[in-house]
């Protein structure tokens, strides 16, 4: 993304406003993102936006933009979790392929860019629309 591009916007706009002055285009989850296939993508979110859980063939890098922070969760497994806040304070997070994620805005809307390294466009695998990471039962625990 050019810097430029990110004085168009303030963190008091409306989040259509900011999709509008990005040229983002709305996804079938609700939030707004590129249609590019250059090897990088924004993605905004607004509160309530879904980001269904999804992995790619590729790895990715996830750099925080603008607006609130945003919470990155990752499961490599399956069942175990963790989360990332990106924000001015950490920008970056990579993902490695084949591992789990989704995020959300902690606030009115949050503005991302995800880099995929790729020479071709990496498959996304998306998760059922009810799925998520699951803790294995302890050894020994009760049923």
């Amino acid at each position: 993304m050019r810097p430029q591009a990110l004085d168009k916007i303030s963190p008091d706009m409306a989040v259509t406003d900011v999709a509008e002055a990005l040229h983002l285009n709305r996804h079938a989850d609700g939030h707004f993102e590129t249609d590019e296939t250059s090897g990088q993508r924004l993605v905004l979110l607004g509160a309530g936006d879904l980001f269904a859980w999804q992995r790619q063939t590729a790895p990715t890098s996830w750099t925080w933009l603008a607006g609130a922070a945003l919470a990155l969760s990752v499961s490599a497994d399956g069942h175990d979790a963790q989360a990332f806040h990106l924000s001015g304070s950490q920008k970056n997070v990579d993902v490695d392929s084949l591992v789990w994620h989704t995020c959300e805005t902690l606030g009115y809307w949050s503005l991302v860019a995800i880099t995929c390294a790729a020479t071709e466009q990496p498959e996304t695998e998306y998760a059922a629309p009810d799925w998520y990471p699951v803790p294995r039962r302890a050894a020994g625990a009760d049923s």
